[in-house]
């Protein structure tokens, strides 16, 4: 005879088993007041996994997700052709944009240079490193979606 299942408030119920299954983590993260903004939004996907931290989204003004890599400041590897986002958590977890750049062919001294003009933030500060623009073109789309999202009033060169 087959197991007969029902599902009872988001959860599966095996009734001839006895058996549950806890109900399936949505593909989507729910949405804060801080995505809404389009900032820092966790994975989803890596909800409860020791890489929960690691990687957040932020959303640029064309509503487009950006997945990045999470550093501590003092941490962040200078890899070649990534947008670097500079981010600051205040005493509540929530995250604040401060600066974006693209790291170039020579990313080691815009880091550097990132880092030495916020280092007023301390250990508040983290850099966050969208690698997946595949050539100049795309970096540049990603840096202004997502300064004109975070910095309305100011252009991308006084970044």
């Amino acid at each position: 005879m087959a197991p007969s299942c029902e599902v009872v408030a988001g959860e599966m119920i095996e009734r001839s088993l006895s058996h549950t299954e806890p109900p399936r983590l949505p593909w989507i993260a729910p949405l804060s007041d801080q995505a809404e903004r389009g900032g820092g939004s966790a994975l989803a996907a890596l909800a409860g996994t020791p890489l929960a931290q690691r990687f957040c989204s932020w959303t640029g003004l064309s509503g487009r997700r950006y997945v990045f890599s999470v550093y501590r400041a003092p941490d962040c590897p200078a890899f070649c052709d990534a947008v670097l986002l500079a981010a600051v958590r205040d005493d509540a977890g929530r995250l604040r944009v401060v600066s974006v750049r693209d790291t170039g062919a020579f990313p080691e001294p815009v880091v550097a240079r990132v880092e030495r003009e916020l280092r007023a933030f301390g250990a508040r500060l983290e850099f966050h490193l969208h690698l997946l623009a595949s050539s100049p073109a795309e970096r540049a789309a990603v840096v202004a979606d997502v300064t004109v999202n975070f910095f309305p009033t100011q252009s991308r060169a006084s970044l």
